[in-house]
């Protein structure tokens, strides 16, 4: 066996139970559990800091966010830090990155700029350091509206359709074009599930047909408060909300959490392309595949939404890895956190 090629696919906002294998019966990820099964899945990952900027910043890094000032959303890494990509560089891998890299910060603390506006801003070479292939932006969080950076191209391109598909189709036609013998290292990152919920129609049907939400045991529907304002958009297909009115929460929470749900399924799909480009191009055997999330998402547990909570349901995260020398039908479960990685 070579030195295998390794496909790190990072999600966002996935709690670790969001998956058929997981438990979760709002949910139907035959790809994701195809994944579990052929190897190792970790029921105790965890991210140390559950929210964007400083997970990606220890994933990247291995160092603890906290004691490198990047403690919250709307911080900068700087660029005198050691990258994965460096370190991916220096083992003789080809390195890439895909999609939402979320460590320039161009708004906020460090850059100042609109949320609208650091979406269409470039991240210098400076400070995304150790990648020979970049299709990266800072963040955007609107599926139907997200724009890619080629290299140092300033222009942004516009990504068609959906950017969960849209950036699985970049991943998968860079994998196609891989040479044979020579190990490449792909950071795929979405968006998605992180609000707003916004699957494609076919996906958000498929949900929707398959009957109600189910609720776990701790969810706290009557004690919701929408916020951050991110989680719901008044003139999504939820519509608004009366807070005082208990049918009209329970009704717009609902159809948020199918939303949730169908876009993991979108993703599962996706991940199942993604396969199916490995083994088409004969690399199957020689590619470890790593899926995970930033962080969970309560989804009404406790009363509340969103993430950054130090319980489970925004903790949690999935972990799976696949590939070459790795036993299947493996569970781990010691406590994995983010440094580990």
């Amino acid at each position: 066996m070579t030195r295998p090629n390794i496909v790190v696919v990072l999600v966002d906002q996935m709690r670790r139970d969001a998956m058929s294998c997981a438990g979760d019966p709002n949910v139907r990820t035959p790809h994701l559990d195809r994944l579990a099964r052929e190897g190792i899945s970790f029921s105790a990952a965890s991210s140390t800091f559950p929210a964007c900027v400083p997970f990606r910043f220890s994933l990247m890094t291995g160092e603890y966010a906290h004691t490198r000032n990047v403690p919250a959303l709307g911080y900068r890494m700087s660029p005198a830090e050691r990258t994965l990509g460096e370190a991916m560089k220096d083992a003789g891998y080809h390195t890439a990155y895909v999609g939402k890299w979320h460590l320039y910060s161009a708004y906020g603390v460090s850059g100042g700029l609109s949320l609208s506006q650091a979406a269409r801003t470039p991240v210098p070479a400076s400070h995304r350091r150790g990648f020979d292939l970049w299709r990266g932006f800072e963040l955007r969080n609107d599926f139907y509206d997200s724009y890619v950076f080629h290299h140092d191209d300033p222009v942004p391109r516009r990504l068609p359709g959906h950017q969960t598909d849209a950036l699985f189709d970049i991943a998968c036609a860079h994998v196609a074009s891989r040479p044979p013998g020579d190990p490449f290292f792909l950071v795929l990152s979405v968006e998605a599930p992180h609000p707003p919920f916004m699957a494609t129609p076919e996906h958000l049907e498929r949900r929707r047909a398959r009957g109600p939400l189910v609720t776990r045991p701790n969810t706290d529907v009557a004690g919701v408060s929408f916020f951050p304002p991110e989680w719901h958009d008044p003139d999504g297909p939820a519509g608004a909300i009366d807070p005082d009115d208990p049918a009209s929460v329970a009704r717009v929470f609902e159809a948020n959490m199918l939303a949730y749900h169908a876009m993991i399924e979108q993703i599962d799909d996706n991940m199942g392309r993604l396969r199916d480009t490995l083994e088409a191009s004969g690399l199957a055997e020689n590619t470890v595949v790593v899926f995970l999330s930033d962080h969970g998402e309560l989804g009404g547990s406790h009363g509340c939404l969103g993430k950054a909570q130090p319980w489970e349901e925004s903790v949690g995260i999935p972990l799976i890895v696949a590939g070459p020398g790795i036993p299947p039908g493996r569970r781990c479960d010691l406590p994995v956190g983010t440094e580990d990685l």
